[in-house]
């Protein structure tokens, strides 16, 4: 059956009615919003001035205005500077009685170059930011220009002390043993979560950020270790890491790209001797060592720009076998440390060759289309014959990976360029690709299975079981049941959806 996507939604109107009534239930409560943008809480309009404005200009409206900082831009308002009330009160305690304030220019106190963020980086990105670089105010820019600014007061007011103390214990930790600690903790924090009814969307968006913060310190040692790398780089993670999706079990995938300096081969031992501290310490960490070897340990992943480039054309021109394994992985990756450019850089490429390649979506498709969704023929849900999960169902295999390869395929036709789940599926219904009640059924689903897949493993994790995400239906209320049942059936849409797009395609 073919669906019009743009003009009727494909949701069976049962299943979305059972799924809403659920996701109220899991409504967030008061709770520190880690994965919330900037711009949601960012302070707008900002005052700005020019370099060579008076100094005495620039006080009397902090004065007037009540507030702490002021953004320095040029005549274009790009962000050159930053004046704060600690660079006033370094002046007045040195130098007040030998320069007059009235022959002072701002540019003579500001900060030169401030660090800066964008709207749609997340408020725990912004704590951190603030936490690592001992700085109060962060302007926000889009575009190369000042939108708006957030102030450490400001986020702090925002909820609970709690964010600001992980990220204290990441940037503080000097051991791998630390950062282990902060790890294993995770599944308490998210037990505490749950308990009061927190969504599973945003505890697992918590555990995310964090584990990005853990890798990049883990980066950062190995750096203080080695000394910096001789050339710029950039490590980026996949897989789950890279979605923003990440659950307890998430083993490493990470990768480098080294800058374009000629200088690559005679400095390759510092690469590789990076990459092996790197994934040791991660492995050390509680990250287990990736059974496809998709880490920078392995020369498939560590490579200079231009290689990168050269491999990724091979890819695809040569349909290499395992074409549709590396393409997951490329396609949902997430820079963590280093140039970002050299990774923007990597990806305009990679989607530029995809739009000549649009055969590679049917690979992804014919692969995920061996996947079928746990539903007997008389509505029942199918669970493990034999094995050591007999009458057991692994959520995530038999449900979430099914969305997340579905709606990745839809993106990737669509060019979208998010990489969690639920942002393609948003992204995806504003380019008029998906039904607005579609989206909503889809993210519904994801959200319900997502659930389910961390509870499971919370529970075995404080019961000192080996976590997966296997459940046991015959244990869940019929309630519980009916609710898995609703959440499979749009996945089997979502699916049907893929196809007769796919069926769309001129190869």
């Amino acid at each position: 059956m073919i669906y019009s996507m743009k003009n009727s939604p494909v949701i069976d109107v049962s299943s979305l009615k059972h799924l809403r009534e659920r996701i109220e239930s899991l409504k967030k409560m008061e709770s520190f919003p880690y994965a919330e943008e900037i711009d949601t809480v960012m302070i707008t309009p900002v005052f700005t001035c020019l370099p060579d404005d008076r100094l005495s200009y620039a006080i009397k409206e902090m004065a007037r205005r009540n507030i702490s900082s002021v953004v320095v831009t040029d005549r274009e308002g790009h962000p050159v500077g930053i004046l704060t009330e600690r660079d006033l009160l370094k002046w007045l305690s040195r130098f007040q009685r030998e320069i007059p304030v009235d022959r002072l220019t701002v540019s003579q106190l500001m900060t030169p170059d401030p660090v800066t963020l964008k709207p749609d980086d997340t408020i725990y990105h912004a704590l951190s930011v603030l936490s690592i670089k001992g700085i109060k105010h962060l302007p926000i820019v889009r575009d190369g220009k000042v939108t708006g600014i957030v102030t450490l007061r400001h986020l702090l007011k925002l909820r609970h002390p709690e964010p600001l103390m992980i990220i204290n214990k990441i940037n503080r930790a000097r051991t791998v043993d630390e950062l282990r600690a902060v790890k294993m903790h995770l599944p308490m924090l998210a037990a505490e979560k749950l308990s009061i009814g927190i969504n599973s969307l945003e505890i697992v968006k918590m555990i995310s950020l964090i584990n990005q913060d853990i890798h990049r310190r883990m980066i950062e040692l190995v750096v203080e270790e080695m000394g910096n790398p001789p050339d710029e780089i950039s490590i980026f993670v996949s897989g789950s890491h890279g979605r923003m999706e990440s659950l307890f079990t998430a083993d490493q995938d990470h990768a480098m790209i080294i800058e374009d300096s000629g200088r690559y081969y005679e400095n390759q031992q510092y690469y590789i001797e990076f990459a092996r501290r790197f994934s040791r310490g991660l492995d050390s960490i509680g990250y287990q060592t990736c059974p496809g070897y998709i880490m920078s340990v392995n020369p498939t992943w560590r490579k200079p720009l231009s290689e990168w480039k050269i491999q990724i054309l091979y890819w695809f021109e040569s349909q290499i076998d395992a074409l549709t394994r590396y393409l997951t992985i490329l396609y949902d990756s997430y820079p963590i440390y280093g140039n970002q450019h050299l990774f923007n850089t990597l990806m305009d490429f990679a989607y530029n060759v995809l739009e000549s390649h649009h055969e590679a979506l049917r690979l992804l498709h014919e692969e995920e289309g061996t996947h079928k969704v746990p539903i007997g023929l008389f509505g029942n849900i199918i669970t493990e014959k034999t094995g050591p999960h007999r009458g057991e169902l692994d959520i995530k295999r038999s449900g979430l990976i099914f969305i997340v390869e579905t709606v990745r395929i839809l993106a990737l036709k669509y060019g979208v360029r998010e990489t969690s789940t639920i942002k393609r599926i948003e992204a995806l219904v504003e380019k008029g690709a998906i039904h607005r009640d579609d989206g909503e059924y889809f993210v519904s689903a994801f959200t319900i299975l997502l659930h389910y897949a961390l509870k499971a493993q919370v529970m075995k994790s404080l019961e000192g079981e080996k976590i997966d995400t296997y459940i046991r239906p015959s244990r869940l209320s019929s309630h519980d049941r009916d609710l898995l049942k609703q959440a499979f059936k749009a996945v089997s849409a979502l699916q049907e959806i893929v196809s007769a797009e796919l069926g769309e395609l001129v190869l």
